[in-house]
């Protein structure tokens, strides 16, 4: 182990698994595992496939700008740092079985992480309405003489 962590909230070591840490996980995990964990595995993917096409129709699709997918950090900054129960991510080194096998894992920490997983699960809905509801055409202007007619007509 290398550069080992600490709970924030007891101080225990990471390797002493804690119930302040949602999640330990290599980082090429790290957000497939938070989405498992919340049950929003249809949810997640179905706000990817709207934030995919919103960026293509307005042209400013990039691979970089899909890094929340994949890249813990970004996905951090952006689904996991505003949640109430949020407490913090950390890096830490560490070695499996054969020297090989070792590689960066990143910590979630929560002072309760059941109801950081239910967070985590609200904030992606509300995510796929709000862009369904910013991703809606504009009502068509209607002329103002049938505005009067279909007014008339309703009385």
């Amino acid at each position: 182990m290398f550069n080992e962590k600490n709970c924030p909230f007891c101080k225990k070591p990471a390797q002493k698994n804690c119930a302040h840490l949602a999640l330990a996980a290599e980082g090429r995990d790290f957000v497939r595992r938070c989405i498992e964990l919340s049950q929003g595995e249809l949810q997640w993917r179905l706000l990817c496939e709207q934030r995919r096409m919103t960026l293509r129709q307005t042209g400013d699709w990039s691979p970089e700008a899909e890094d929340f997918t994949w890249l813990e950090t970004a996905f951090g900054n952006e689904f996991l740092r505003g949640l109430a129960w949020f407490g913090g991510l950390d890096h830490e080194w560490r070695s499996g079985p054969k020297p090989a096998q070792g590689g960066y894992w990143v910590l979630l920490w929560s002072k309760d992480p059941r109801r950081l997983w239910w967070e985590l699960r609200d904030v992606i809905e509300r995510r796929i309405v709000n862009s369904a509801s910013t991703a809606a055409p504009p009502p068509k202007a209607q002329n103002p003489r049938n505005e009067r007619a279909d007014s008339a007509a309703a009385w």
